[in-house]
């Protein structure tokens, strides 16, 4: 659907994948620094409960869409869709995982 609509290349949709993993990667680093492992949790669950962790999904998705139109050149309207769809396909797919290698300090996740 997405290439159809965007009318995107395979290869951008990759790459999208792609910087949506770094950018989703990068934020929760951050979060993880200032000590903020329960609003961490829960977003990485895809159920931010408290306000804090609402506002952190709303922070990482819409550094999620600035980044796809600076990196890909893509329209506002398409980069939101593309987010839509891939922050919570990698949320669910890294979260586990990514939540023990950051608590780990593991660099390559």
């Amino acid at each position: 659907m997405l290439l159809q609509w965007g009318k995107l290349r395979q290869e951008q949709l990759s790459e999208a994948a792609s910087i949506t993993k770094d950018t989703i990667v990068d934020f929760i680093r951050r979060q993880a620094a200032r000590g903020e492992w329960q609003e961490i949790q829960q977003v990485l669950r895809g159920k931010p409960m408290t306000k804090a962790a609402r506002f952190m999904m709303k922070e990482l998705r819409d550094k999620v869409v600035q980044k796809l139109i600076m990196r890909l050149g893509l329209r506002p309207i398409i980069a939101v869709a593309i987010a839509a769809v891939l922050l919570p396909l990698i949320l669910a797919k890294f979260g586990g995982s990514l939540l023990n290698r950051v608590r780990n300090g593991q660099e390559n996740p």
